[in-house]
């Protein structure tokens, strides 16, 4: 999860509050469809401070991949509950179809001028679903230098997550149970705790150009292995799971420290804007991830506007990613099938239309496709397996309807 943002605005002369809803569907045809409702605001007082909250609720349903490969015959998994089980059929991936999850966070956030150049900030942050609660809170302060054109920040956050899964944490690589009977489980609900650090710097270069670089450290201790995951134990000639403790569940190292660079250039090109951004993202896992984002505003008079949206991302799998085991060999000290700690890349594209339908009232409606691909027949794959896809492309659609107003006192 990440802090809320608590950059303010010191010197207003008036008071003023804006508001930004939005409404967003997201749907990957055969799996998960989701929905969110997002309220943010930020409220200026005269005296130079400044007020934020956002608020959170999402919903999501259908079917998440378990981390199983597919098979020459039927495969049947307990759940994750143990009461019940449900079947794959040859050949397909592994989908748990009873996938279900409601989430609410909040975070308030206030800015307080130290002096002219000079803001101190403090935030909270908290969520909650049914299996998972995170609490958090965040400091940053932030110095304006040459005349205001440059600005530089220091950020740091805490944030302390309780994980009580249902069925409880499986032990890592215990087998998975027959169904109405008891997994080997760790005691407790499981805690994890993430420290944030960050240093920013923003510098205007004339009045068309504004430039921002970030770099955060993060550092996550304890329980971060999903206790849903699976992973098949195959045969080394034929492919297929083995015939007894074919299923295991994963388990992750339990410390992990991440770098973030970060860098974006904004650019009034006459009436329009583009915005091009760039991420590098390294950690001790081995994951090392590329992101380009560019967008680009067209502006249409006043009151109405474009903008086009194309991201790219680029990952490296994680050193103790395995889309399988193999029997008879031995277990690493930690391994996870999770397509998201694997090799992949993903394409995002979109445009947004935007209108203003009333005295400082915003419209807009964005729509975009995602695509996550990665490696689907791998030379290494062993029997059966070099005839399936063992890393499906996942396909989604996302629409936002956003609404915006101010409100002036």
């Amino acid at each position: 999860m990440g802090a809320c943002g608590l950059l303010g605005l010191a010197g207003s002369t008036a008071e003023a509050t804006e508001v930004n809803t939005a409404i967003l569907g997201y749907t990957e045809p055969g799996r998960v469809s989701a929905f969110e409702a997002i309220v943010n605001g930020n409220h200026q007082f005269d005296s130079g401070k400044s007020l934020n909250f956002r608020l959170v609720f999402d919903a999501l349903t259908g079917a998440s991949a378990n981390g199983a490969t597919p098979a020459s015959f039927t495969q049947t998994f307990t759940r994750p509950s143990g009461r019940g089980s449900y079947r794959t059929a040859p050949g397909d991936t592994p989908l748990d179809d009873t996938f279900r999850d409601t989430r609410g966070a909040g975070s308030v956030g206030l800015t307080m001028p130290v002096n002219r150049v000079t803001n101190f900030s403090v935030g909270l942050y908290g969520s909650g679903e049914y299996d998972y609660v995170s609490l958090g809170g965040n400091l940053a302060l932030t110095r304006d230098f040459n005349q205001r054109n440059t600005t530089i920040a220091l950020r740091g956050a805490f944030f302390h997550d309780t994980i009580n899964p249902e069925g409880g944490r499986p032990v890592p690589f215990s087998a998975m149970p027959d169904e109405g009977t008891q997994k080997a489980k760790l005691p407790g609900n499981g805690t994890k705790q993430t420290m944030d650090l960050g240093l920013g710097l923003t510098q205007v270069f004339n009045r068309r150009t504004v430039v921002h670089f970030n770099y955060t450290y993060s550092h996550v201790t304890d329980y971060q292995t999903d206790p849903f995951k699976l992973l098949s134990v195959v045969d080394p000639v034929t492919g297929d799971p083995r015939a007894a403790d074919a299923y295991l569940y994963e388990g992750r190292p339990d410390a992990r420290d991440k770098h973030v660079l970060f860098g974006r250039l904004v650019r009034h090109l006459g009436r329009d804007i583009v915005h091009l951004s760039y991420r590098f993202f390294r950690d001790d896992w081995g994951v090392r991830s590329h992101t380009v984002d560019l967008t680009y505003r067209w502006n249409f008079g006043d009151r109405k506007f474009f903008k086009p949206h194309l991201r790219y991302y680029n990952q490296t799998a994680a050193d103790f990613y395995h889309r399988y085991l193999v029997d008879g060999e031995a277990l690493p000290g930690h391994a996870s099938a999770d397509y998201r700690l694997g090799d992949m890349y993903t394409v995002t594209y979109g445009l947004t239309h935007g209108r203003i339908v009333g005295d400082d009232h915003e419209l807009t409606v964005r729509v975009e496709y995602y695509a996550q691909m990665g490696e689907s027949h791998p030379a290494d794959a062993i029997g059966n397996l070099r005839n399936y896809d063992l890393f499906p492309t996942v396909n989604a659609l996302i629409m936002q309807v956003g609404y915006s107003f101010n409100l002036f006192q």
